[in-house]
């Protein structure tokens, strides 16, 4: 039933069990286009459905259905496709009620049909209007075609690139302007990110979908860029043996598969067998051809069967904080609440995942990462694991000269002067137009100089 389903999957992210795109392809549903826009629509109007359920005062007469599910029905009767099924003849005891409630708001906002009532409380429609929707980063895949090609492909298709200075100080030192810049793209432009290569923007209400045949021929692959900035941070070269330690649903492992050319040989690591499924097919989409994909705890791993390992990335479990598509639908207070609880038992987790990586014999760079924003699961986990590594490695500083944005946080002078803290680096919507992210590079202690950086020419535009 699509009701039930799409209240467990509203449930299940609430209590961030994952984004809605990530439950919706675990759910076993046959109707998952339904389902898809059935959740959206709902969330995305979940105020003034409230309103709604509120004033006709469904909930007192039918208290089985709960707020989640009564939102669904209200949805789909007042604005949807109409209610079908068991909770048909619920909607119907209500539906009087329900329409006298719709046409009181409809007075109240002056409007005179009930779509543009909608458009009042869509929470897309709020954000947009405050600039405050991510744009769409696209990254080019090339280990099928070369990034001309595509782009050829992209023109011959009618997708217009638009030309800008990229190491003008107006779009690498001020945010503003970079934003203002994609919010003022057609929905046909794109331009060039102005640090990742490979890496192009459309502005989110760009027509560019995944429905477009480059997606489904694994040309394109839609990604934050805080995302494509761990793999690109980890830079193994051509030939190496890397660990991706929680890698579906994949994303990372492919962008790690084109800096090596499809060469060597990626180990990834899931838990989760669901994920691990979708992943395979994934990787297979584009055309992924140096990874060994195991449905498997990294903490289990041992040592000794990885002795040519050199490089390791471990974006781990964490809170997703930082996750801006958890604000699309209004729920900034479920956000802003710390659950210390759930956090010290993330940060346990953290540490044991980090330090066993450290543990690899013959492994010389290690980045760490989150899609956190709390120090709990970020600097506070670095710290523990320098203090706790045998001086084995040391933190470099990322991306030096070249990333003017947020950096990791330190509380006193052994953070900045002995630890380094500051060598990692923090992405957010407001810096950088991106997720909240969290990353620390770690290299092998040979007492080189600290202020080395990883080699670049993969990594970020000069």
């Amino acid at each position: 039933m699509v009701y039930a389903e799409a209240k467990r999957i509203m449930i299940a992210y609430e209590n961030k069990q994952g984004s809605i795109q990530s439950l919706i392809a675990q759910s076993k549903s046959q109707h998952k286009n339904s389902l898809t826009c059935l959740i959206m629509k709902t969330m995305s109007y979940k105020k003034l459905l409230n309103k709604i359920i509120k004033k006709s005062k469904m909930l007192e007469n039918e208290k089985f259905l709960g707020d989640k599910l009564a939102q669904l029905l209200v949805y789909d009767v007042l604005f949807g496709m109409g209610v079908r099924g068991k909770f048909k003849s619920a909607v119907k005891r209500n539906y009087q009620s329900l329409t006298e409630a719709c046409d009181y708001y409809m007075k109240k906002y002056q409007v005179d049909k009930r779509e543009n009532l909608l458009k009042i409380f869509d929470e897309k429609q709020f954000y947009s209007n405050n600039s405050s929707i991510k744009p769409k980063y696209i990254y080019i895949n090339q280990l099928k075609q070369k990034k001309k090609e595509i782009i050829g492909k992209l023109s011959e298709d009618s997708f217009q690139k638009v030309e800008y200075d990229r190491k003008s100080e107006n779009f690498t030192k001020s945010n503003e302007e970079y934003k203002n810049l994609i919010n003022s793209l057609k929905e046909n432009e794109f331009i060039k990110d102005n640090h990742v290569k490979n890496l192009i923007i459309f502005k989110h209400d760009s027509i560019m979908n995944k429905n477009y045949n480059l997606f489904a021929d694994g040309h394109l692959l839609q990604i934050d860029k805080s995302s494509c900035l761990v793999p690109l941070a980890l830079n193994p070269e051509k030939d190496s043996h890397v660990i991706d330690g929680a890698s579906a649903p994949g994303n990372k492992t492919i962008l790690i598969s084109n800096i090596l050319k499809n060469t060597g040989l990626i180990h990834a690591f899931d838990i989760d067998e669901t994920r691990v499924k979708l992943m395979q097919n994934n990787l297979k989409q584009h055309h992924v051809m140096n990874v060994r994909l195991k449905c498997m705890d990294f903490l289990q791993t041992e040592i000794y069967k990885y002795d040519r390992v050199s490089h390791i990335m471990l974006d781990v479990p964490c809170s997703g904080s930082g996750m801006t598509n958890r604000m699309k639908f209004g729920d900034t207070d479920l956000e802003n609440v710390k659950d210390d609880k759930r956090l010290w038992k993330l940060e346990a987790l953290q540490r044991r995942m980090l330090l066993h990586a450290m543990s690899f014999q013959n492994v010389t760079r290690i980045v760490y990462s989150t899609c956190s924003i709390h120090q709990e699961e970020n600097e506070n986990v670095i710290r523990y694991a320098l203090k706790n590594c045998d001086e084995r490695f040391k933190l470099i500083n990322l991306f030096a000269d070249k990333w003017n944005y947020g950096r990791g946080i330190c509380t006193d002078e052994k953070d900045a002067n002995d630890l380094h803290l500051d060598y990692c680096i923090r992405t957010s919507f407001d810096s950088n137009f991106t997720n909240g992210f969290f990353i620390a590079c770690f290299e092998l202690n040979r007492n080189n100089d600290l202020e080395t950086s990883p080699e670049e020419s993969q990594l970020i535009e000069n």
